[in-house]
């Protein structure tokens, strides 16, 4: 494990450091230096030490104005001789530009490798350094996977009447961080891998926890594999996981309680219960299915969304002719509608869907805007989605960027027969 520090210019008076929460175990430790009290706490293999010029050659004065006898760093490296392999990072600067701002950036990163353990102390930390030090911790997390055991602060201005000065670990309010990542992830990709790890954490989780991370995890799942009805029936169940898992937060990262109230509108809306009870409130399930394309066409997940307008279509008829969108026969009956009504047998007999004649019935208008999205010259649903499905494994096979451009356009079709239907 490595510590990384910072000493500033002030003269520092004795304190007794008492070890923070995780630490108990330890003894406290009476000096001026939070330093040497950190490495009796943590036992680390080396302390690294920010030193501007001043800090490492001047000597501070007391509050009489009497120089000391030593520079604080001079005093610090007495005060652990022996005890810690330390090292100094000098000609830190004291200025607080972006250039001097990346510098001591640079030089706080380059310190560490891929696997390494390491303790922040921002206790004598000064104008941007705490800053710099949390996007140091961001960063090596992400970038060379470091493991950041602590961003420990010393309140000496906290210390009671005995003496006595607690010791307060942060990382748990930089963690706020972890949850903002995740989440927004979650919100604007639908990837939920990440907030699901967070929320199961097993060293903290709650089985509330546990529930919500299952249930966000599943819904991320079937609609990255297209099973709407499966997230339809999980989503429905979002809000109450939500409200059952919101105290648990109340001591750790509280704001998240607020961003959770983000992923219930964003997701909660896709909830219905019972989805495959299509005859129950087919209304509301070609709604629902309505909502998650609208997501994945703003998402850009354009396979997806031609996928699904190619079901709703069929559901939207069967929807009219009052019949079970999940009856296989009952689809296809509706599927021989939109593509014309009819079809030839093998022995060249013209076959006729037996709801051919109540489909003529239709307003004209209505049937002639559902066949020409279905396979008309103008949209060619099924042209796209067989395009997508198969990789564009065919001759002239459409490139991204008309796809995504002809799917919005199909989109805003079926919304035009959602409205003319009366379903929003």
């Amino acid at each position: 494990m490595k510590i990384i520090s910072f000493l500033g210019f002030n003269e520092y008076k004795e304190t007794t450091y008492l070890p923070p929460i995780g630490q108990e175990n330890k003894l406290p430790c009476t000096t001026p230096f939070f330093q040497e009290a950190l490495v009796q706490f943590y036992q680390p293999e080396s302390l690294i030490v920010l030193l501007t010029d001043k800090v490492e050659n001047q000597k501070p004065k007391d509050k009489d104005g009497n120089e000391l006898p030593q520079t604080n760093w001079q005093a610090l490296q007495d005060r652990i001789a022996g005890k810690v392999k330390l090292e100094a990072i000098k000609n830190i600067p004291e200025q607080n530009t972006p250039k001097d701002i990346w510098y001591i950036f640079e030089q706080i990163t380059r310190y560490f490798e891929k696997g390494d353990s390491v303790i922040f102390d921002i206790t004598h930390s000064f104008r941007s350094i705490p800053i710099v030090a949390l996007l140091s911790v961001s960063y090596l997390r992400t970038v060379r996977e470091v493991n950041i055991q602590g961003l420990l602060y010393g309140a000496f201005e906290a210390k009671d009447k005995d003496n006595k000065t607690p010791t307060f670990d942060l990382l748990p309010i930089v963690s706020l961080l972890d949850w903002i990542t995740a989440t927004d992830q979650f919100i604007k990709t639908g990837n939920g891998e990440t907030l699901a790890n967070l929320l199961n954490d097993n060293n903290q989780a709650s089985p509330a926890r546990k529930n919500l991370a299952e249930n966000i995890s599943g819904i991320a799942q079937d609609l990255e594999n297209l099973r709407p009805m499966f997230a339809m029936e999980k989503a429905y169940k979002l809000p109450e996981y939500i409200k059952k898992a919101t105290p648990t937060f109340s001591e750790t990262v509280s704001p998240f309680a607020t961003l959770l109230e983000q992923v219930e509108e964003d997701y909660g809306k896709f909830g219905l219960e019972e989805p495959t009870n299509f005859k129950a409130n087919p209304e509301k399930f070609l709604n629902q299915l309505l909502i998650i394309i609208e997501w994945y066409v703003k998402k850009k997940r354009m396979v997806q969304a031609l996928c699904l307008m190619r079901e709703w279509l069929p559901c939207l008829l069967c929807y009219h002719f009052e019949l079970d969108a999940f009856n296989k026969d009952d689809r296809s009956e509706m599927e021989l509608l939109l593509s014309g009504g009819k079809y030839k047998n093998e022995a060249g007999i013209t076959i006729e869907s037996k709801y051919f004649k109540k489909w003529q019935e239709l307003n004209n208008q209505k049937r002639k805007k559902l066949t020409n999205l279905w396979g008309g010259d103008l949209y060619k649903l099924a042209k796209y989605r067989n395009d997508v499905l198969h990789a564009g494994f065919r001759q002239n096979p459409e490139s991204a960027e008309a796809i995504i451009k002809q799917t919005e356009k199909i989109f805003n079709e079926v919304q035009e027969i959602a409205k003319k239907w009366k379903l929003i």
